[in-house]
């Protein structure tokens, strides 16, 4: 086993619109995958954020102005509309989501492994800024390779594993708030699991990651200060397990971004293209290039 590695590039265009092209990466001698499986999308509404409407013409209206000559002004929440994730699988079938105020996802979570996605839009053209989504990564985990050596045979695979991120490109009109990367993982021989994953393993058990680690970290956005216009975040060695029996057997990796939000923060539709190249490398300590 060498390494395992996955880039990926998000497109923001004019109307703050990215485009997600990837391939599934595969090692065929330990039968690891790691893919694009899903992504999420909201955009909550603040509860003070609202919108008066003339109920005769749609057009907003302000609820001070008391003429009983004008039609009624009516006010309610303000909806973020505009705002979707379509993502498609290697047969060209597709799902797709709208933003609302909870978090929608392209597949349910445990549907998440099922799903090898080859393309994903994302199309943020709310009035307002606001949106929080994410882009998810499955990885299955090395099946046993054993070795004989006389009247010893071992298992190539264990070792201690790492994953390798990295994030840049320009903040679009500097209107992203935070970055954040987090990854869930199962190990061998660890809380229900009592051995390395089957050929037949396509997903973890019922589609659920179990908790046996997981970590957080805000990549981006976590500085006091003036908000840069650039992300660009590079940690190697986050390691995902201590102990080399212990090798992963499935994880899920997830990159989640989230825009300022604000009842005045309007979307700068003329905003200049901007791009986030992201990478991971998933490598047993001694096969791990230098660089990512």
């Amino acid at each position: 086993m060498k390494w395992i590695f996955i880039a990926f590039v998000l497109l923001m265009a004019l109307a703050s619109q990215a485009e997600v092209a990837i391939q599934t990466a595969v090692d065929t001698t330990t039968a690891e995958e790691l893919y694009l499986c899903n992504a999420g999308l909201r955009h909550p509404t603040l509860q003070n954020e609202q919108e008066c409407l003339d109920l005769s013409s749609g057009e907003v209206c302000s609820p001070h102005e008391n003429d009983p000559k004008k039609p009624a002004c009516v006010c309610r929440a303000k909806s973020n509309y505009g705002d979707q994730i379509i993502g498609w699988n290697q047969d060209g079938e597709y799902a797709n989501i709208i933003g609302t105020n909870d978090w929608m996802s392209l597949f349910s979570t445990p549907n998440s492994f099922a799903n090898k996605l080859s393309r994903l839009d994302i199309s943020l053209g709310s009035e307002n800024l606001g949106a929080e989504y994410s882009v998810r990564f499955c990885y299955l985990g090395p099946q046993e390779v054993l070795k004989t050596e006389g009247t010893t045979t071992k298992d190539l695979t264990e070792g201690k594993y790492q994953v390798e991120v990295s994030l840049a490109g320009a903040n679009y009109n500097k209107a992203l708030d935070k970055v954040y990367f987090s990854y869930q993982c199962d190990y061998r021989y660890r809380g229900n699991q009592s051995g390395p994953r089957r050929s037949n393993d396509h997903g973890p058990s019922k589609g659920i990651v179990e908790n046996d680690d997981s970590a957080n970290y805000t990549i981006f956005g976590d500085s006091p200060g003036a908000r840069p216009g650039t992300v660009n975040f590079l940690r190697r060695a986050l390691s995902l397990n201590s102990t080399s029996s212990q090798v992963p057997r499935f994880c899920v990796f997830e990159f989640k971004f989230k825009e300022l939000a604000g009842k005045n923060l309007g979307r700068n539709i003329n905003a200049t293209q901007a791009n986030f190249t992201g990478k991971l490398r998933i490598c047993k300590q001694g096969t791990c290039p230098s660089g990512l």
